[in-house]
């Protein structure tokens, strides 16, 4: 196999990530992948089938994101951009898709900073290639400075040519004990005729280190035609704007919109839909399932030829994934059971013409490179056609959270099935063991708000879900 060793200095922390882009160009498929191993070490490999048969590394990065695009010639490029900690080292690679060689490479300048986070996507506008999206946060004495951007950048026989820089920049003072920041960055991603976006959270400091409050931040890019300013829009953990603390999953999108996965403070996954012209959502919605939770490391595709996504996460020793066409599909589906631990940001998922790749680092394990594994198109379909999937695809609570009445139903109720309500304590507050056409109805209007976990048993089938109580 083919291989390309660059050495770079040291700065920052290490921070594993996977990232996963696809390339057809006259008839052939390639598949690329990134990621950061135990040693530090930033790489990018081409693979066949399963197999990488060409790579590049670069030594001592945090994080690294792939993509690829089409050139002045329409030659394809592979992109990377690799992170050592130091805004002023991050670099924009452009590699030959065939043997991964460099061909040119540009460095960001800027201030130090601790953490900095990037992804990559080859953008279908006609006035340029790809567009870089990043955060970082520097803490100063007398503060921490928070840095969100979009830039664009062509590609002219293999020389990249940065676009247009848009910026937003929020300085934070610091006060006593408030020195605990964490942020995340989901995207970008985009659709057809649309902007790219992307979105991060971002947890502000209370006293010694105890959050104060959260804010789930999304950003669309102005075309270079309108090259304004980076279109923001807030939700600010507070009880007049957003009565939780967000927490951002995944972002992908399909040919009409883009969706953005994220749970609040009550473990309460959602699903926020955007038409990715604009920042705002363009609605909210409850995720209906018990998996993936802010604890499962998870990732969306992002294609906007495809007319749906899919989602892949990690959850106990198994890799499993969802479909998402206008609706998310009922049932869930093993990729690969058996795996080693992932963690966050070490699964990555990419679509393609007849189905899906997934991407993903097993920790502490023997494997040097990423495992891949492809889910064809027409078995997301067909899931659940010869045999009956676990009750839990079944169970829907509406709504959620919830005033006074709540609405549970399960698809598929066995003749003998019991419904138990529990609080956080472990005590149960109601049960039932009969239903109507497979519906229930909780009454609490005499219960504490608060959360709840609702479990049913039907025919050797247990499946529970959390539910939130409010005023």
């Amino acid at each position: 196999m083919i291989k390309w060793l660059v050495t770079i200095l040291l700065v920052g922390v290490c921070a594993a990530n996977v990232d996963i882009a696809p390339l057809n160009f006259m008839g052939n498929d390639y598949l690329y992948v990134s990621w950061i191993d135990g040693s530090g070490d930033a790489s990018v490999a081409r693979y066949e089938g399963t197999t990488p048969v060409a790579e590049a590394t670069y030594h001592n990065c945090t994080m690294a994101s792939v993509a690829t695009c089409l050139d002045d010639t329409d030659t394809p490029n592979v992109m990377l951009i690799t992170s050592l900690g130091t805004f002023s080292n991050d670099t924009l690679y452009s590699l030959n898709f065939i043997l991964l060689d460099p061909q040119d490479q540009v460095s960001f300048e800027g201030i130090y900073t601790e953490y900095a986070q990037y992804g990559l996507i080859r953008h279908h506008h006609p006035l340029y290639d790809g567009l870089i999206a990043g955060f970082y946060y520097t803490c100063l004495s007398s503060g921490t400075d928070f840095y969100w951007f979009m830039q664009d950048y062509s590609i002219n026989s293999g020389q990249i040519d940065l676009g247009t820089l848009l910026y937003e920049e929020t300085p934070y003072p610091l006060e006593d004990g408030s020195e605990f920041f964490f942020n995340r960055m989901v995207g970008p991603v985009t659709c057809q005729d649309s902007r790219a976006i992307f979105a991060t959270d971002r947890i502000i400091g209370g006293g010694w280190g105890y959050p104060a409050y959260t804010t789930l931040m999304t950003f669309s890019h102005n075309p270079p035609i309108d090259p304004v300013y980076l279109l923001c829009d807030t939700l600010t953990s507070t009880p007049d704007t957003l009565p939780c603390d967000p927490c951002v999953m995944a972002m992908g999108s399909c040919s009409d919109r883009g969706l953005l996965l994220w749970a609040d403070e009550w473990g309460t996954d959602r699903f926020s839909s955007y038409n990715c012209s604009e920042p705002e959502p363009v609605s909210t919605e409850a995720y209906s399932w018990a998996y993936p939770d802010n604890s499962n490391p998870c990732a969306m595709s992002c294609n906007p030829d495809d007319e749906g996504l899919l989602l892949a996460w990690y959850r106990n020793d198994e890799i499993r994934c969802r479909h998402f066409l206008n609706v998310w599909n009922d049932f869930d589906h093993i990729v690969r059971a058996g795996t080693g631990l992932v963690l966050e940001g070490d699964i990555a998922v990419c679509s393609v013409e007849d189905g899906y790749w997934i991407a993903w680092l097993e920790e502490g394990t023997d494997t040097e490179y990423p495992e891949l594994e492809f889910v064809p198109r027409d078995s997301l379909t067909s899931i659940g056609d010869s045999s009956a999937p676990p009750l839990e695809c079944y169970l829907r609570v509406f709504p959620n959270p919830f005033s006074e009445r709540l609405s549970i139903s399960v698809e598929g109720l066995a003749e003998s099935a019991t419904l138990r309500i529990f609080d956080l304590t472990g005590r149960q507050v109601y049960r039932s063991s009969s239903a109507d056409n497979g519906t229930f109805s909780w009454d609490s209007a005499d219960k504490p708000s608060g959360t709840y976990i609702i479990t049913i048993n039907s025919d050797g089938f247990t499946s529970s879900r959390r539910v939130v109580l409010i005023d």
